[in-house]
């Protein structure tokens, strides 16, 4: 059973009237039962949905379904830390069922315009599957590592408000960010952060996003603002598996200016750790690529070092440069994508990358290795296969209107010495599908390397 987090976060949060009188009625009942008959009942969950036998039986719910409703949130969550209505799949009344509602406990006038799915593929795409169905998006989908307590399961980002005023819940609503996890069959969701001290969802206001778990599965490196809200200062937060404990890294050489940021962190071997660093300001900057070691002991980043870098200037959205960094799995090389143009397309022109994570002529750009140059492309969000020979990633074709964004699986030659690399194969396997696929990453289950997991909308 995954264990469920109590801590502290700011925020606030609105409870249907009958859940905080079910709320009550089930505290009444615990406080009543006393003696041993209440040490046997607390212990006593069928299901292992969260909720005891004599919650069970005061709320209606089924013993042993953990899910009675259906609305993909097990019944424990939708008391605990929901403050929804585990006999009611709409708890609000909004017409949005509550796991796919962003907001399952506030009345939306409207549903989002947008739809969101999580889907696994193999990498042929031959084995589609569709996971979740919600109005707002769950992206930056990894798999736990394989031996991490209490998998298998995803870690994700998802979006608990609409910061951005458009009517929908999604990455552009970074300041309502949130980290959770779910099953591998897309149910039972439920929040690492943004939680109050009582366990319940309460969105902290702060940036929680780009989550990334320790190769041995014990932490969970992140970028966030949650130091001071009121800017969009990211630094690099490390916490549990389970969402407790998070601590700001600090820096034992080469931390960030105030006027700079640090986020897209990746976790590799021995502790390992790359992650971008930028201006924060909108004039002309560069996005550049750090390595470090980890003291977990500490909570430390040492032996920072500046691994690419380019000349400063202004692009549209993003600043020129690299981003969203990962390490290879057995730490040698780094994988990333940098901005070059503004045109053609919405993204611009962004071109993938593979380099050494150490090169005698870091930083330069001769240091790293472009797999392709498209101008008509933007290849973006590289992740490597247990085996590190392959690439997945998405892909933005401004001449493929029809079906513009995809996911693309790329298979590599890797000669060390001298190092080279070179693309064998190049597959897209969403092609045709009518959604605009994004962010894939590869299981970490050793009997199934070759699966893929990825958000899409529509």
């Amino acid at each position: 059973m995954f264990i469920r987090v109590r801590y502290a976060r700011k925020g606030t949060l609105s409870f249907s009237i009958l859940v905080v009188i079910i709320i009550a009625l089930t505290t009444i009942v615990a406080g009543c039962s006393g003696g041993s008959g209440s040490n046997q009942d607390t212990a006593a969950d069928s299901d292992a949905d969260g909720l005891t036998a004599s919650e069970e039986v005061q709320l209606g719910t089924d013993p042993l379904n953990p899910d009675t409703d259906g609305d993909r949130i097990w019944d424990g969550e939708e008391v605990h830390m929901f403050s929804t209505i585990p006999v009611d799949s709409d708890s609000d009344g909004d017409g949005m069922m509550d796991g796919a509602d962003p907001q399952p406990a506030t009345f939306n006038v409207a549903v989002p315009a947008e739809e969101y799915g999580v889907f696994t593929d193999n990498d042929t795409g031959t084995d589609r599957t569709r996971l979740t169905t919600t109005y707002y998006q769950e992206n930056h989908v990894v798999f736990a590592p394989h031996d991490a307590p209490g998998a298998p399961f995803f870690i994700y980002q998802t979006y608990l408000g609409d910061s951005s005023g458009d009517g929908n819940f999604t990455e552009s609503d970074l300041a309502d960010s949130a980290i959770a996890v779910m099953n591998l069959d897309g149910t039972r969701p439920r929040l690492l952060t943004d939680l109050n001290a009582s366990g319940m969802r309460a969105n902290n206001g702060a940036v929680d996003a780009t989550p990334e778990p320790s190769p041995d599965g014990a932490y969970i490196i992140f970028a966030s603002n949650r130091h001071d809200i009121s800017q969009f200062q990211l630094r690099l937060y490390v916490m549990e598996i389970d969402g407790s404990h998070p601590v700001q890294l600090s820096y034992a050489v080469n931390g960030p200016a105030t006027d700079e940021l640090d986020g897209d962190p990746g976790w590799g071997p021995n502790d390992q750790i790359v992650f971008k660093r930028e201006q924060i300001s909108s004039g002309p900057r560069f996005s550049r690529l750090y390595t470090a070691s980890l003291n977990i002991a500490t909570m430390t980043l040492e032996n920072v070092t500046l691994r690419t870098d380019g000349a400063d200037g202004s692009l549209n959205f993003f600043p020129p440069g690299d981003y969203d960094p990962k390490l290879s799995p057995d730490g040698s090389m780094i994988a990333s994508y940098r901005h070059l143009a503004d045109t053609p397309g919405i993204f611009g022109d962004w071109d993938l990358w593979v380099g050494q994570t150490l090169d005698p002529n870091q930083p330069l750009i001769s240091s790293i290795t472009f797999l392709a140059s498209n101008p008509d492309t933007a290849d973006l969000f590289p992740r490597w296969n247990n085996s590190g020979d392959k690439l997945a990633i998405w892909s933005v074709d401004a001449t493929g209107m029809a079906d513009p964004i995809d996911i693309f699986v790329i298979e590599l030659n890797i000669l060390r010495t001298p190092f080279s690399v070179t693309v064998v194969n190049r597959i897209n396997i969403t092609a045709g599908q009518g959604w605009f696929e994004s962010m894939p990453s590869w299981n970490t289950d050793p009997a199934e390397p070759n699966l893929l997991v990825y958000s899409a909308s529509r």
